[in-house]
């Protein structure tokens, strides 16, 4: 499978994929686009990290790059540190929900969040240019080496941001933890026993294989749900493996979803500062409900962070995410980031005074289903006029195709990540989803 290069970032397959040239070629180009002389690295628990972080760190020094290591960290923690230490930019080493043998770069830019659309279409000429001239990078090699540096707990900063702003202390709160082994291991079970909760962690030892399913969905952390209500805690956290999505379990041992992180989330910001609000077009009609109820406008755009980033920057936002349980805090953090999330679910409890499960079962109920089809993005070009002659509603073509109706819609679209095409569909019953789904699968697959 070759290298996928989005706006979302660098992803393949370690040693097979990204293997030294590729590596050292992207780390290049990137350092010669941002025009650096110090960058900060992080990255997760994969087993190729070993080597990977090494050819970076070699070759930005090669460059005449100083690097501040951070080690094993959230993506959410580098991003945070790129503004903090007011750096020239950062590289991510992750493949994120990626199965482990993955892995990938994400790019941050020195303002603290990824480069944009136009930075990335930007960082395309560059990559261009330097695979008809590689011979030219040496114009741009310094005559020194950079250091190299470490950073050790830089994950601390973050945390202490995050428990000053929402004051929390003397919580008082049982909850528990699954950071499926990877970077939220140390930093997520830290904030909460700094803000005064009794922590009950699984699968949160580091270890280069991840002892679950990478993606926090419902099916995916069935033994956490169990934890949770064998022990009878408040509630429970799930993580990706870097560390920018959170999942959810309520008091009952339910897992609530990850739309409805960012929809607590929203609710409660909302709460005590009114403003826009941003999310994608794959994320629930809860986030209507939610900015209707605060009479606050909402935002749609493309699926990606950084669209969603960049339209929150536009339009000033006071909190925006993706319903894939990344939320948005700007205040904190221009990026998805787990782990301000958990601050803010941990804030709402504490003043709400009632437990999760009866929070979300006053938000209406929607049924939502995801699925994907494995078939190249052009296949869905190809019939995606049969899928819209066949489902009837309001049709936006922003990002693949979506069609809405008041009691449904649908998001067809094909993947930034992956060689994949993503339906989602969300309905007042989950019969109308299902055959939503299954009708847009047999056109696909026709």
């Amino acid at each position: 499978m070759p290298l996928i290069l989005t706006i979302s970032g660098l992803r393949g397959i370690a040693d097979k994929d990204l293997i030294y040239d590729t590596v050292n070629f992207y780390t290049k180009v990137f350092k010669v686009f941002l025009d650096a002389r110090k960058m900060v690295v992080g990255y997760d628990t994969r087993k190729s990290n070993y080597f990977i972080k090494d050819w970076v760190v070699d070759t930005l020094n090669f460059m005449g790059c100083s690097v501040i290591d951070l080690g094993i960290v959230p993506t959410p923690t580098t991003v945070f540190m790129v503004r903090k230490l007011k750096v020239d930019g950062g590289i991510m080493i992750t493949a994120s929900h990626n199965p482990p043998e993955w892995n990938g770069f994400k790019f941050i830019a020195p303002r603290g969040e990824f480069i944009n659309t136009y930075e990335f279409h930007s960082f395309l000429i560059y990559i261009t240019y330097f695979k008809v001239y590689k011979w030219r990078f040496l114009e741009f090699k310094k005559d020194y080496y950079g250091e190299h540096t470490y950073y050790k707990n830089a994950y601390l900063e973050h945390i202490e941001k995050v428990l000053k702003h929402f004051r929390l202390k003397n919580l008082n709160l049982r909850v528990g933890v699954d950071a499926v082994c990877s970077t939220g291991s140390l930093i997520l079970p830290q904030l909460l026993e700094m803000a005064g909760c009794k922590v009950y962690k699984i699968n949160c030892t580091l270890k280069n294989r991840f002892p679950r399913p990478p993606e926090p969905t419902p099916e995916n952390i069935t033994q956490l749900c169990n934890y949770v209500k064998y022990r009878k805690l408040d509630l429970g956290f799930a993580l990706d493996p870097d560390g920018d999505r959170l999942s959810i379990v309520d008091d009952k041992g339910n897992a609530i979803g990850e739309e409805k992180t960012l929809v607590l989330a929203t609710d409660f910001i909302l709460g005590r500062e009114r403003g826009p609000v941003v999310t994608n077009l794959s994320t629930t009609s809860l986030m209507e409900y939610i900015t209707n109820k605060h009479k606050c406008p909402l935002y749609r755009t493309k699926v990606g962070e950084v669209n969603v980033v960049s339209k929150m920057n536009e339009v000033k936002a006071v909190i925006g995410g993706e319903g894939n349980g990344g939320v948005i805090y700007p205040v904190i953090n221009r990026t998805r980031d787990a782990i301000t999330a958990a601050g803010i679910i941990l804030k709402l409890l504490k003043t709400a005074g009632k437990p999760l499960s009866e929070i979300v079962n006053s938000y209406p109920d929607y049924f939502m289903l995801k699925d994907k089809v494995e078939i190249p993005s052009k296949v869905f070009e190809e019939r995606k006029e049969l899928i819209i002659k066949k489902i009837k509603g309001k049709l936006d073509s922003t990002d693949g195709i979506r069609i809405t109706t008041p009691k449904y819609w649908i998001h067809i679209r094909p993947s930034n990540t992956e060689p994949i095409v993503r339906i989602i569909a969300e309905a007042k019953s989950k019969e109308k989803a299902l055959e939503l789904i299954a009708l847009v699968k047999e056109i696909l697959a026709s």
